[in-house]
Order: C-alpha cells, then sequence, then structure tokens
C-alpha cells in the first residue's frame, strides 16, 4: 500500500500514570470519565478567563484550554464532526470501585501531535485533581510515578525527568509489532477490550460487521494525519476480510455530563472478533489501531482493541 510511512508518521507518547488513594472511597467503574472530566475542569479553573464562555471568547485561538480539549484543526475530513480533542486518550480498565486508604490504580495517558508538548498542563490537571478529589465523593488522590512504556521514570520522589520523556511515531509502534507478531502464523483475531460503538449505513451496530470496522480505522489514522497537517486521500478497500467467528456483547456505560447536567449512556460493544485473514497490507494500519482507538467515544476510552 502506498504511502505507508507518511500516513503512519504521527508523533505520540503513551505514559503510565500511578495513583494511590488518600482515603477511603468508592470510584466509579469506568473511571476514564471520571478522570477526563475532572482534568478539563482543573484546567478550567487554572485558565479561563472568560467565565466559560467559550463561544463568544475573542482570545479562542491562542487559548491553552481549548488547544487541549477541543480540536483545533486548520482542515478536518469531511466525515468528522464534533469538537473533542483528537489529541489525546486516557485508558484504564481498573473497574473497581471500593479503595481503601493506600490502594491505587493505574491509568495511561496517550498523546499525540501538538499536544505532546503540553505535557506540564497535563500533569498539573492530573496533580490538582488529586488534591481537589475526583469522582462522586471528591476522593483525593497522590500520583506516585509517571512512567513512560519502556518502564524509565519521568515523574517519582517528586521530580520530573523530562529526558525519559521520549516520544516517538505510530509508525515506529507498528514496526516493533510486526516484529514481535512475524513468526506467528495467524494474526487474525481482534480482541475488544472497552466498547467499541460503530455505526454502519447510518444505524449503530448490534453485531460487529468487518466493513464497519477497517471503515472506522481508516478514518481514525485519516483524522490523525490531518490533526498532523498531513493531507493524504483515504484508504479504500477493495475487498474486506470476513469474519468467520465473533463472540461479542453490548456494553453500556454510564457517566454524568456536567454540560448536560445528568446522566448519559454511552454502548458498544465488546468481545473478540476472528478473521479469515488480515492481509500484509493491511496488517500494518490494524496494529496502528491498537494505539488510535476506532469508532465514537474514544475519548471515553472506548475502541481499544488489541491483535491477538
Amino acid at each position: 500500500m502506498e504511502g505507508l510511512k507518511e500516513r503512519l508518521e504521527i508523533p505520540y507518547i503513551k505514559l503510565k500514570f500511578q495513583i494511590i488513594l488518600m482515603e477511603n472511597t468508592i470510584l466509579p467503574k469506568d473511571k476514564v470519565s471520571a478522570l477526563r472530566g475532572g482534568m478539563g475542569e482543573m484546567l478550567l479553573r487554572q485558565n479561563c478567563i472568560r467565565n466559560r464562555e467559550c463561544k463568544s471568547c475573542k482570545y479562542k485561538r491562542p487559548c491553552i484550554v481549548y488547544k487541549i480539549l477541543y480540536t483545533q484543526m486548520k482542515k478536518k475530513p469531511a466525515f468528522m464532526q464534533g469538537d473533542d480533542s483528537i489529541g489525546y486518550l486516557i485508558e484504564c480498565e481498573n473497574y473497581q470501585e471500593r479503595f481503601k486508604v493506600g490502594d491505587g490504580f493505574f491509568f495511561y495517558l496517550i498523546l499525540f501531535g501538538d499536544n505532546i508538548v503540553y505535557f506540564g498542563q497535563y500533569f498539573q490537571m492530573f496533580y490538582q485533581l488529586g488534591m481537589e478529589g475526583i469522582g462522586k465523593y471528591a476522593a483525593k488522590y497522590m500520583i506516585s510515578s509517571i512512567k513512560n512504556m519502556r518502564g524509565a521514570s519521568i515523574f517519582e520522589d517528586n521530580k520530573i525527568v523530562m529526558s525519559n520523556y521520549c516520544p516517538e511515531t505510530i509508525y515506529d509502534y507498528v514496526l516493533r509489532r510486526m516484529k514481535e507478531l512475524e513468526k506467528r502464523e495467524n494474526k487474525n483475531e481482534l480482541v475488544f477490550y472497552t466498547p467499541v460503538s460503530l455505526k454502519y449505513k447510518g444505524e449503530y451496530i448490534q453485531r460487529l460487521q468487518t466493513e464497519a470496522i477497517f471503515k472506522a480505522l481508516f478514518r481514525r489514522v485519516m483524522m490523525l494525519d490531518y490533526f498532523i497537517e498531513v493531507y493524504i486521500e483515504p484508504v479504500e478497500l477493495e475487498s474486506y476480510p470476513e469474519i468467520i467467528e465473533q463472540n461479542t456483547y453490548m456494553r453500556i456505560v454510564k457517566r454524568y455530563s456536567s454540560t448536560q447536567d445528568s446522566r448519559v449512556y454511552l454502548r458498544g460493544m465488546e468481545g473478540r472478533v476472528v478473521f479469515d485473514a488480515i492481509s500484509e497490507e493491511y496488517l500494518p494500519y490494524v496494529l496502528a489501531g491498537e494505539l488510535l482507538h476506532i469508532g465514537k467515544n474514544t475519548s471515553f476510552g472506548f475502541g481499544r482493541y488489541r491483535l491477538n
């Protein structure tokens, strides 16, 4: 496939945050929403100068809140809707709800493109959130460590070590994963660890379909390319791998929306899908999707899968 390296030359960094609870508490089962909402609140408190009246604000272009929480792009693909940022993702698959003092959990923060340079802002948001408290009961926590994916410390013992802050590209990740998989004969099973919410022919699907999966994957790659101002035509498949087996189920994620002041229910499919084959031509894109996520609501951790 032409232009593979150019399409996947998307800068990123993935960081592992380890946090320790400072009190007994109950946290939401799905924590990404709480982390995302909490960090946004901290960012607004520290930086907003117009009482959160974003629509009438004259300072949108230089606004750090707008740069981090929303998508500022010179050009967007025609299919792209909404303003939620595609510059970051949060992953947390700890579903424990009851915690005691000293208990902890970890989550991953993935930054893409220009958002990589805002590490200090993300760190400050999560640090401040720990002081203010997370979740319904405002549970306080401390950040005990932040490490890169090679295990090197970026924050530990109250020190930030930026020499270990080492961004790479999606293409680098794909090459590494392809080397891991090169001795395996079968590379055709996708396991969705978080709900994937996909539309097919204008409707949300109740059962995973190969065309919906691959179109969502190629759209996601295209969105990130546009985000870094690489304007390439969308990838088009002449034929799609056939699904020969799937074991999936619908999962509903409940979250509280401060903008709507009500509970919101997000739906998606989890489970495993086995294809007859994934060609070597399309394998790199499937591996890229492991980092990028696919489908709707990726900002809430949706759409994470891995090729097994």
